[in-house]
């Protein structure tokens, strides 16, 4: 028997070019797709040769050539050309209405295949799947690797479907759906994915590793129970590093996304895996994620020795009201402290938040936004705020399923894109039981396209201004009112407004430059409206930070030289390329440890401060703050005057500085200035 297995696509939903070209979506395409790797390594040791098509590869490889066509068209051909006899296709709901699409194509082509769905959507949408798409023939629920083989013995012999746990089919008197197939127990049992079916693993930066299953937790909004039940199952620690091992000598990675929903919830488990990694004496570097609540601050030390480099941290929202409602209850101090720990140990933590859910008020969205804009002012945090979206099974669908709306402002949750294939919207439209992710559930005490515009503002503009973002919360103490201000600004410019937070442009403008040149115009407006004291200090962080952009932008096509030897008396020296000075009228690095100490801004004392921003293509723009007489030395590199004449100039300039000449000083602080890579040397004679 020929099968092959297909893996849900994430990059096809992301059609804006420089979207889809980003670093962050990139990662996620490449990420190897574990479920049917783990599939195809059970099937061939029932004898099986199976082929995996992934179909994020396939189509960076359509947009790369130059495609124009239809991609649906293109994947169908591709799959049809196997002449597999059986077809399975792992799902997501944020790409299945495209997978759907490309099952029915595929069907037209092969008539006579079976085609079979599996994966967390299709598990949860199984009934409604088969009466309202002829094109596929069987869905295999939950966990596969017991249940898959057992069908696939079914399809050979014609007969006993009844009896393969997890399987709904068409039978007599319609769609019947089987009991849930058993979760399997000893992980350890399972084979390791077979990897070698993915040629692109040595290129991942994180190879994805199973680290166990199931969640003990029941939040509303969750569909993790609805695949892996609630029976918590870790892989023990021998195993897993018996397999990060055999990766390393394979394919010479050694970072793993170590995949489990809740790694920490028995803390023994995991200082049983820290200490036998440190143990073993092996460097491996890994992401995992954890719940605050199951975590402390010893664990966390532990684990950053033992080679965890991130974790990410569902917090879900701000609001302790919210916490009850949505039935996450995390204690939000202790949340704040560990990810405070988490980023003083060196471990990036990704702080996940939703707005959108039916219960929130304006008071819980502005402590979602606080919790979120308290976490960036710590250097190794990376915020995420997510529309809600009505995962199918979860409470909270089953609660809203009568009330869904679809708005067509759809969440961005599980790599979902802010805009869809008009053929998927059709599909939508007419079948919200099968595709309720791109529905909402009502809001009646918010507005979802402010709270989309709201996302967008603060997500695109922590990229770039990311101290701004804390200035104006701390100064305010509720960013709420920044955004207020932000949208008011918007209203009085029409050339903004066309560009509103809602419908199919607002990836183009947020994620552009004209949203940057914008919001640091807006940014340098809201100053003006606070009090003297705190307004110089917000106007130099504003100021560092637009420094910073513009020259990230000029950096883009322009190289800073790499000769940093000492500068003959005969050349003339100037600032290097990439190198800007900015002259703020606050102390810009007391600024920011104000703000990374919750301190704010108000009544910093006045202080003239120059500033260098030095940036160079493919690396991160960096901030200097300068002494007075560095930066009066800079000033006087203007490309005119020969490193004698500039000697001269600041001698003159300067009154003493103690025991060493002031001409020897700076000839020495050129020096200084060139090894820095802050100035660079003309030959006299050169233009």
């Amino acid at each position: 028997m020929d099968v092959c297995l297909v893996s849900a696509p994430t990059a096809s939903e992301f059609q804006d070019a420089r979207v889809l070209r980003s670093e962050a979506v990139r990662l996620v395409a490449e990420y190897a797709p574990t479920g049917v790797l783990s599939l195809a390594a059970i099937l061939r040791q029932h004898g099986l040769t199976p082929r995996v098509v992934d179909l994020n590869r396939l189509f960076y490889a359509h947009v790369d050539a130059g495609a124009r066509g239809d991609f649906v068209s293109h994947v169908a051909a591709h799959l049809a050309a196997l002449r597999a006899d059986v077809y399975g296709f792992s799902t997501l709901c944020s790409t299945y209405p495209l997978t759907l699409r490309i099952v029915e194509r595929l069907r037209a082509a092969r008539p006579g295949a079976v085609i079979v769905l599996g994966g967390p959507q299709a598990s949860v949408v199984d009934v409604a799947t088969l009466e309202g798409f002829p094109c596929v023939d069987f869905v295999l629920r939950g966990e596969a690797e017991e249940s898959l083989p057992r069908f696939l013995d079914a399809i050979d012999r014609g007969r006993g479907y009844e009896a393969v746990a997890g399987l709904t089919f068409r039978g007599d008197g319609g769609v019947r759906a089987n009991v849930a197939a058993p979760v399997i127990l000893d992980l350890d049992t399972l084979p390791l994915p077979a990897f070698d079916l993915y040629p692109e693993l040595d290129m991942c930066q994180f190879v994805p590793l199973e680290l166990g299953r199931g969640c003990p937790f029941a939040c509303r909004f969750c569909s993790t129970n609805d695949f892996f039940r609630r029976r918590f199952r870790l892989k023990s620690p021998g195993r897993l590093i018996e397999q990060m091992r055999t990766l390393r000598q394979r394919y010479g990675v050694a970072g793993f996304e170590l995949i489990h929903d809740m790694f920490t919830v028995d803390r023994r488990k995991v200082v049983a895996f820290c200490d036998a990694l440190l143990a073993s004496g092996e460097q491996f570097a890994w992401n995992c994620s954890a719940r605050t609540d199951c975590v402390d601050d010893d664990l966390i030390a532990l684990m950053a020795r033992a080679g965890c480099r991130g974790i990410f941290y569902g917090i879900e929202t701000g609001s302790t009201r919210l916490q009850r409602t949505i039935e996450k209850h995390l204690d939000l101090a202790e949340a704040r402290a560990r990810i405070e720990c988490t980023s003083r140990h060196g471990i990036r933590a990704t702080v996940s938040l939703i707005t959108g859910f039916p219960e929130e008020t304006r008071e819980d969205l502005a402590a979602t936004t606080g919790f979120l804009l308290d976490a960036l002012r710590l250097d190794r945090v990376k915020p995420q705020l997510h529309l809600l979206a009505p995962l199918a099974g979860t409470p909270m669908h089953v609660e809203h399923r009568d009330a869904l709306v679809f708005d067509d402002i759809v969440s961005d949750m599980s790599h979902q894109g802010w805009r869809q294939d008009p053929a998927d919207l059709a599909l939508i439209r007419t079948r919200p039981d099968v595709f309720p992710n791109f529905y909402a559930v009502p809001t009646p005490f918010l507005d979802r396209r402010q709270l989309k515009e709201l996302r967008e503002l603060v997500l695109h503009a922590m990229v770039r201004f990311r101290w701004v973002l804390v200035a104006q919360h701390q100064v305010t103490g509720n960013f709420l009112e920044v955004f207020d201000a932000w949208r008011a600004w918007r209203s009085a410019r029409p050339a903004v407004q066309a560009t509103d937070g809602g419908g199919a442009s607002t990836p183009p403008y947020f994620s552009g430059l004209q949203f940057a040149r914008d919001f640091v115009e807006f940014a340098r407006h809201f100053a003006t409206t606070l009090p003297a004291s705190t307004a110089a200090a917000m106007r130099a962080v504003i100021d560092c930070a637009d420094a910073c952009f513009q020259a990230e932008q000029d950096a883009r096509a322009t190289e800073g030289p790499e000769d940093t030897g000492p500068a003959p008396a005969t050349e003339r020296p100037r600032l290097a390329a990439g190198v800007t000075l900015v002259a703020v009228d606050a102390d810009y690095g007391a600024a920011l440890r104000r703000l990374k100490a919750r301190r704010g801004l108000a009544r910093m004392r006045r202080q003239r401060t120059v500033v260098a921003v030095r940036a160079s293509r493919g690396a991160a723009v960096e901030l200097l703050r300068l002494t007075p007489l560095s930066a009066e030395l800079l000033r006087l590199c203007d490309g005119r005057r020969t490193c004698e004449e500039v000697a001269g100039a600041f001698a003159a300039g300067v009154e003493d500085i103690g025991d060493v000449a002031p001409s020897t000083a700076a000839r020495l602080g050129l020096d200084w200035l060139r090894e820095e890579g802050l100035i660079n040397a003309v030959p006299t004679g050169a233009s």
